[in-house]
């Protein structure tokens, strides 16, 4: 049957296991997860949710049956047990991988250290045209992982990023998987010409002659440009940029620095919840860093460490990150962030933030900020190159 292999490398540490946290494992139910993630943010910029929702089923499966495509991981040491140990010279990397690491509560995860090889096989079921198509849009939604992504635990703060270590060019589809790129403004042509490609693609098996059209905020992330945006950066002091835990450590310190007391001239989310601590609880607009995911917690060493906790009303009070952050290794080893801002809804239209904390009798709703913070106010603060999407 048709089948394309790639040779992969882990650029950062792949955080992926089974019950056994502290073992890494490498599972392909993780990578066809991924794939359909992909998948969909692109297949959306060309077709409707149906469409998307019935092809994504027909390629990767679903509850009722397998998919044409399957998918297989091979690799001579299939779990790893090696761990990341807490460098305090490395406090942004210990900031964006805080769950990977122990304490008094948990070991530290397992994982696949930076290095690590493996293959994933892409496979169709039957040989006949329908699967080959199927199998094309698993290429494309591939590409999409390996340029734009990463997987397993901490993969929307760098962890688990791949490339690919032989040059290959699957069932002549145009799309070049080996970074050929060796500065910022030559990967920013490359990766825009690539993703141009992975959605010709799909727009010709799915919705041929067809246009499509998406706004923000979306339901669920789509890779277009009225709905996300995609940008490059690297360190002011070189010889970060040389490493994969120096250049994350040094982006760590960044957004840490800029979440932990964002504020400009009309609102800081740190005064406005100290306010409300003080004051009993009381009427919040709404807390503008709440645009990178939720919960949020504040605490307060003025107040005696009175604390405060941000998370959604309804029943999944939490919400994911619309930015994602991961590494790419250029042609000349030198290393590079890649910022992809999805702009989907951070919770439902009809839930509310929710700010609590033990010092105040009742809670307090407010309404869910935009994301203005993050393209507007965080990513200048970086000054990265700004990747145009097709």
């Amino acid at each position: 049957m048709p089948s394309i292999t790639f040779d992969l490398e882990t650029v950062t540490p792949l955080f992926l296991a089974g019950a056994d946290q502290t073992t890494a494992e490498l599972r392909p139910p993780a990578f066809r997860g991924a794939l359909r993630y992909w998948f969909r943010a692109i297949a959306a910029s060309v077709a409707s949710q149906n469409i998307v929702r019935t092809l994504e089923d027909k390629v990767f499966g679903n509850t009722d049956g397998g998919g044409a495509v399957t998918i297989r991981v091979q690799a001579k040491q299939p779990i790893s047990n090696y761990v990341l140990k807490k460098d305090q010279d490395f406090p942004g990397l210990i900031y964006l991988f805080f769950s990977t690491y122990g304490d008094n509560k948990r070991d530290p995860r397992g994982c696949f250290p930076p290095g690590s090889h493996f293959k994933v096989i892409l496979q169709t079921r039957l040989n006949r045209e329908e699967d080959q198509q199927c199998l094309k849009l698993a290429i494309g939604a591939m590409w999409l992982l390996i340029h734009l992504g990463g997987i397993g635990s901490r993969s929307n703060r760098g962890g688990g990023n791949l490339k690919v270590r032989d040059q290959c060019q699957p069932l002549n589809l145009g799309l070049e998987f080996k970074i050929q790129s060796a500065d910022t403004q030559s990967l920013s042509q490359e990766l825009s010409q690539g993703i141009r490609s992975v959605k010709e693609l799909y727009q010709e098996i799915i919705a041929p002659n067809q246009t499509h059209r998406v706004s923000a905020p979306t339901q669920f992330e789509i890779l277009h440009p009225q709905t996300s945006s995609v940008y490059l950066w690297q360190s002011n002091d070189p010889e970060n940029n040389n490493y994969w835990n120096t250049l994350l450590d040094d982006f760590g310190v960044h957004y840490k620095s800029f979440r932990s007391r964002y504020q400009n001239a009309r609102q800081d989310d740190y005064q406005e919840i100290q306010r409300w601590l003080q004051s009993n609880g009381g009427s919040i607009t709404t807390v503008k860093r709440a645009a990178f995911g939720l919960p949020i917690q504040f605490r307060f060493r003025s107040l005696s460490n009175q604390s405060a906790f941000v998370e959604a009303t309804g029943k999944i009070n939490r919400s994911t990150s619309p930015m994602h952050v991961k590494l790419i290794e250029l042609s000349n080893n030198e290393k590079i962030v890649v910022i992809v801002h999805f702009k989907s809804r951070l919770i439902p239209n009809d839930e509310k933030l929710l700010v609590k904390s033990r010092s105040v009798s009742k809670p307090t709703t407010c309404t869910a900020p935009n994301q203005n913070i993050i393209d507007q106010e965080f990513i200048p603060c970086l000054r990265p190159t700004t990747v145009n999407l097709p």
